[in-house]
This record gives structure tokens, sequence and C-alpha cells, in this order.
């Protein structure tokens, strides 16, 4: 029984006034999802235009930026404290969840049965190869015992997320880098799917999925990044949005077993693929950590964390989520998985 990572190919043909109307044609090729079927699709054109589908960051921007939002942010300079809301007290005794520079306190503007925000130190603004090992230990640790108070205190919440919006182009209405936690009684859209088709594959396999898909993408090595302990991470193959990484515990299937050990392996991924990111050009990014309901026991079921990158920070920035993401469902790959992974493993390498 092995994966089967679907692909076929199309080959538009049109006359081309870039090439003076001589008749053209550009391989496409589509990827789909061996588990949950989203199509991906990488053209060489559009490979020719990364540059103008994603410049490079402004820093001139960034820094008109970082200036503008520090004076009203109400994170920075200890704000914090008099500013952000805090939980009651028996669920929190101090009402926030502090870790050396981490805080964690309730979002003003909830979309969950608990949603938290975790503000990560004390800087406003970080590029994408400052965020340390150390400031992510501190940010995840808070956010999974934050998950362990909830389920302790409410069982019956049992679906949690772990999520990052970074800078504006990704979502974040705030620049000061921060988490998300959502926590609820049931699983969102994409989480919910994810459980299902998990579980599905297992019943018509008999073999959990995610441990497939580590066997498998470590024997062929072309979409393989590394293994940190129990914990590893690959390039999408057909990714859900730009220049996609998965990191996965196929053996660890919710967050109440995730040991300490596990965090910091996290973290040195999350740390890892953001410097990378930095390095091929990229200023923004968004992640969600998925895992099974609370407590759950079953065979199929895996800790996983997707991050991508989002359009770069640049003065009126393109969204990089238009009708075929948002409505079609489907991506486009900038850079196929097999060089991303490449390109990875290079950085890494380099830095031994």
């Amino acid at each position: 029984m092995s994966i089967d990572f679907v692909k076929w190919y199309g080959d538009p043909l049109f006359h081309s006034p870039i090439q003076k109307g001589e008749l053209v044609t550009h391989k496409i090729e589509f990827r789909k999802d061996p588990l949950l079927g989203h199509v991906s699709v990488h053209s060489d054109a559009i490979c020719g235009k990364r540059e103008i589908m994603f410049p490079p960051p402004d820093e001139n921007y960034i820094k008109k930026r970082i200036i503008e939002t520090q004076k009203t942010c109400f994170l920075c300079d200890g704000k914090w404290k008099h500013t952000t809301p805090k939980y009651p007290e028996e669920l929190i005794s101090d009402g926030r969840l502090i870790k050396n520079k981490c805080v964690l306190f309730p979002n003003l503007f909830p979309i969950s049965n608990f949603h938290a925000v975790v503000m990560m130190g004390e800087d406003h603004y970080l590029d994408l190869d400052q965020f340390s090992e150390d400031l992510l230990y501190d940010a995840l640790s808070i956010a999974f015992e934050f998950i362990e108070v909830v389920t302790r205190h409410c069982p019956e919440i049992g679906y949690f997320t772990i999520n990052a919006n970074y800078l504006a182009p990704s979502g974040a209405s705030l620049m000061h880098p921060h988490l998300q936690v959502l926590g609820a009684d049931r699983p969102v859209t994409h989480h919910e799917k994810l459980l299902r088709r998990s579980r599905e594959f297992f019943e018509q396999k008999g073999k959990s999925y995610w441990e497939k898909l580590v066997e498998e993408e470590k024997v062929r090595g072309e979409r393989y990044i590394k293994e940190y302990n129990d914990a590893h991470l690959i390039a999408a193959y057909s990714p859900l949005g730009i220049n996609e990484v998965l990191g996965i515990w196929p053996h660890i299937g919710s967050f109440d077993k995730l040991r300490d050990q596990n965090i910091k392996d996290m973290s040195k991924m999350i740390s890892e693929t953001l410097a990378f990111y930095k390095s091929i050009g990229f200023s923004t990014f968004n992640f969600s950590c998925f895992g099974e309901k609370i407590g759950a026991e079953n065979s199929y079921s895996a800790c996983v964390l997707r991050m991508v990158c989002r359009q770069n920070m640049v003065p009126d920035h393109r969204t990089d989520d238009y009708y075929f993401q948002k409505l079609l469902e489907s991506e486009i790959m900038v850079i196929s998985p097999e060089e991303l992974a490449r390109s990875f493993r290079e950085l890494l390498l380099s830095k031994k």
C-alpha cells in the first residue's frame, strides 16, 4: 500500500503579443493532495512572473509602518498590563498566563468559545530570521498550558488550534508578533475535514495516513526536509498556500500528548522555517497547528503544523488570496515543492 501522488498536465495554446504573435504553449502541472483532494497548479509562466506576483519586501515601507503602528500598539512598553483583558480568576488565578516576555490573555473580539492571544515578546517588529527558538518556546508553552487549563475546567471543549498571522498581508490587524489559540466543542471546517479524512484513510488502508506519508517522503527524499526527534518537516506535495511546509508528529495524535521536548522541537522547526522564508525573499506568514480532540485515543491522528508565506510587505499590496484560492479552493505554486525542499535543505546544511 502506497500513497497516490496524483498529477496531470495541460498545455494551453495561444498567439502571444509578447512573442510577436507567435503561437506559444505553456506547460501546466496539476497536483491533487493525497488526503484532502485539493488541487494546486504549477506553471512555468507563473514562475516567470514571480516578482510581479510577489514583489520583494519594501524595507523603507516596513520601517515607516513600524514607526506609525508602534505609537498606538497596546502591547508595547508594558501597556499590555493595563490594556488587555483578563480571564476569570476561577479559570486563571491572575487572569493572564506569563512566561518570561510572553503573555497570554483573552481576545477582545473572540471567534470561538475560547480565543486567546499570546504576545510574543516586547519587540514590536521582528524580521523572520529573528523569531528565536527561545521566544517561540515561551509563546507555545503558555499556549499549550492554556489548552490544559481550559480542558481541565471545561472538558467539553476538546478541539484546539494554535495559529499565527504576521503582518498586514497575512491578515494581522496588529504588527506586534503574536499567536492566537482557538478552542471549541466542535472543530472548524478544515480541522474537521483533516480529522475525518485521516479516519477514512485508516479505515480504508489499515494504516495512519501521516505515518505512511512520512515513510514515503523520507524514502523519496525530494520533498523531505528534516527530522526533529518525533517530528518531520516536509514540503507539501499539493500546497494549500504559498511555499507550504508541513510539520508532522505522526505518533502523537492530540495536543495533550505533546511533551516539553515536542514543544522545543516545534519551536526550532518554526524558527528555522521562518528564517528560510526570509532567505527566499518573503516577509509574512501564517501557520496553524491541529490535533485530534483532547483525550482521544486512536491510531490514525497526528499533530500537524501547516506554515505558508503570504504577500510581501509593500505599499498597496496585492492580495495573494483571490477567486482561485478563496472560491475554487485551489492554489498556485510559484516555487515547486521539490525546489522548495532542496533550497531549505541547502540552507540548513550551510549553517552547520
